[in-house]
C-alpha cells in the first residue's frame, strides 16, 4: 500500500497537488499512469487512514481528493467526511464500482463533485478532474506535459 508521487514541476510555488486514494494496485498503477500522461500533481495513495495523515498534516496542499468508495478499515465516504472537517472547499471526486451499484445521485449529495463508476472512460475521468480543477481554480493543477519523471515513495 505504497504511496506514488507523480510530480510535473519543481517549482515550489506550485506544490497543491491532488490526492488519490484507492486499495487495489492495478488501480493506483492506472491513476499513476493517467496523471503522468496528463502532466498534473498528485500523490497516490493506498490506505485511507496514511491520505488522512498526510492530509492532517498539510491540508492547504491539496487541491482535489479522489478516492474509491469500498477500502479496508475506512470507506471513502468517511474519509471524505473527515477531510471536510480540515477543508470544507476542497473537491472531491468518488471513483467506485458503488457508483454503478448505488447510482451517482447518492454520492452527489453526499458533497461529491463527481462520482464515476469503475471502470471509467479516460475521456470521463479527463472532464471530471479537469472540471474541479476549473473549480478550484489552481494554478499548481494546470495541464501540462511532464517535465520529469514520476517518482514513487515508500507507504
Amino acid at each position: 500500500m505504497g504511496l506514488k508521487s507523480v510530480t510535473s514541476d519543481p517549482n515550489p510555488t506550485e506544490a497543491r497537488r491532488i490526492m488519490v486514494v484507492d486499495d487495489n494496485e492495478s488501480i493506483r498503477d492506472f491513476l499513476h499512469h493517467f496523471f503522468s500522461m496528463e502532466g498534473l500533481p498528485a500523490e497516490i495513495i493506498g490506505s485511507p487512514h496514511r491520505a488522512l495523515d498526510l492530509f492532517r498534516s498539510a491540508p492547504q496542499e491539496y487541491t482535489l481528493l479522489l478516492t474509491d468508495c469500498e477500502m479496508p478499515g475506512m470507506t471513502g465516504l468517511e474519509l471524505a467526511c473527515e477531510v471536510r472537517k480540515l477543508r470544507a472547499d476542497l473537491p472531491m471526486i468518488i471513483f467506485s464500482t458503488s457508483v454503478t451499484v448505488l447510482g451517482e445521485r447518492r454520492f452527489l449529495n453526499q458533497g461529491f463533485m463527481e462520482a464515476l463508476p469503475k471502470p471509467v472512460a479516460l475521456t470521463r475521468l479527463r472532464e471530471a478532474v479537469r472540471g474541479a480543477m476549473v473549480k478550484n481554480s489552481s494554478p499548481a493543477l494546470r495541464l501540462r506535459r511532464p517535465s520529469r519523471q514520476p517518482q514513487s515513495e515508500p507507504a
